[in-house]
């Protein structure tokens, strides 16, 4: 039997793992996988074989997610994402195995965690060294990251001390050696036209390397990575422009019942029936429109981002402060446009029923932020343009939100200031409760 003490290279800690509970050797593949992931991204983004390949990270994201929540939660449903997932990505590390060894370690480990996460979920008495893609993706990072093997020592040690693998850092020392490149994948993500789309890969990748939970509640974030890890394979076959933005809607869901004060399933308030059926009125008639609007909407605020961006009065504080906000509408339009119908479906009732609670947050971000950042009295700097108040309110209109029109045309006459129409626009009207 190797201790953790024995471990000093490759083969004694592929020893250690025959000793180990599965979920660790799965949760080992997962963490080798995850150190290299910089790697294949920066180059996914900036070199021109993986362009001519029109290879993206999502296949690669989509196995070390799935490998890590195999780890945690190994039920048969997550077995078989696993599975899909590998397949998935395996074109793209037979795409890199030649000519590009760097590249290709990033694919192969994520690979063989998810084939790791699909073994162990298939058959928890057997030894753990059965998982074959435990060797083969700890193999792979270490062949090509300086301090990896270490790593995987601290992993061990962790193991060993009993504590929760869900406060362990992904290197003992910040972001390790693959630092530059991850500043470079951030870099190029947040100059991207659909930088909002990938904010959530962004911020688990960081949360990986904090050793945090995403959420702030480990339970919670738990909950959150195994509905992502089990969306359905369809829309993942669908690319980042289908995926991301059902992920984007399922993170920025819990992120709005965190800040409710209560988790997703305790909603003070149940959806009726009625505002259901009222909700499936509401997008048969306008579903085409709101998609329409709803993307319009998504280009005008990144263009008011870039405008932001280029404001050099503001002080940083500010800056940021506006991006973020820009970020979290952005957010909250991806969600829709996750949540409405195929064209020609129908709104199904639990579609009906997410699209009430989607509204009741739209409401509340357009009464409170929207309404604090179009007025020039509290952003002395700079305050939202008119025309993403007229579009934000258009699209709460069409999904039930009263419109006082005089309010409206106000606005567009410039007989109103902006600040006031978004308060008069947003506010509730007592009479809009899930507008049912």
């Amino acid at each position: 039997m190797v201790s953790v003490s024995d471990i000093s290279e490759e083969e004694t800690l592929k020893a250690w793992l025959e000793d180990q509970p599965r979920e660790v050797a799965v949760w080992i593949a997962s963490r080798a996988a995850s150190r290299v992931l910089p790697l294949w991204w920066d180059d996914v983004l900036s070199e021109e074989w993986a362009r001519e390949r029109e290879l993206t990270a999502l296949p690669i994201l989509r196995c070390i997610l799935i490998s890590s929540v195999a780890a945690k939660l190994p039920t048969g449903d997550i077995r078989a994402a696993a599975a899909l997932a590998a397949a998935a990505a395996a074109d793209d590390a037979t795409t890199t195995a030649s000519g590009y060894p760097a590249a290709h370690a990033a694919p192969a480990a994520a690979v063989a965690a998810a084939d790791a996460a699909t073994d162990a979920a298939a058959d928890t008495s057997a030894p753990a060294y059965g998982v074959h893609g435990a060797p083969a993706a700890i193999a792979a990072a270490a062949a090509v990251a300086v301090g990896v093997l270490e790593a995987f020592r601290e992993d061990a040690e962790f193991v060993a001390s009993g504590e929760s693998p869900d406060v362990l850092t992904l290197w003992s020392n910040g972001s390790g050696p693959l630092a530059e490149a991850w500043g470079r994948v951030k870099t190029q993500v947040a100059d991207a036209p659909d930088s909002q789309d990938w904010q959530f890969w962004i911020d688990w990748y960081d949360a990986l390397l904090d050793g945090r939970p995403m959420l702030g509640d480990a339970a919670r974030t738990w909950e959150m990575l195994e509905k992502i890890a089990l969306i359905d394979p369809k829309t993942w076959e669908k690319g980042p422009e289908g995926a991301n933005p059902v992920i984007r809607g399922i993170w920025e869901g819990y992120q709005g019942a965190a800040d409710a004060g209560s988790g997703q399933g305790a909603d003070p308030q149940p959806v009726t029936d009625s505002a259901k059926t009222a909700m499936q009125q509401r997008v048969a008639v306008n579903r085409d429109a709101l998609a329409v609007a709803g993307a319009g909407l998504m280009d005008q605020l990144g263009a008011f981002k870039e405008s932001v961006r280029g404001m050099n009065h503001l002080t940083p504080e500010v800056r940021d402060e506006v991006l973020a906000f820009i970020d979290e509408f952005t957010g909250k339009l991806s969600a829709l446009l996750a949540g409405l119908p195929e064209p020609g479906d129908t709104l199904a009732d639990g579609q009906a029923d997410r699209l009430v609670l989607w509204l009741r947050e739209y409401r509340g971000l357009l009464r409170h932020k929207l309404a604090h950042y179009a007025s020039a009295e509290n952003m002395v700097e700079v305050t939202v343009p008119t025309g993403i108040i007229l579009s934000a309110t258009g699209i709460g209109a069409m999904m039930g939100m009263p419109v006082p029109g005089a309010i409206v045309g106000g606005l567009i006459v410039n007989q109103m200031k902006p600040g006031q129409a978004a308060k008069e626009l947003t506010k509730s009207s007592g009479k809009d409760d899930d507008a049912g």
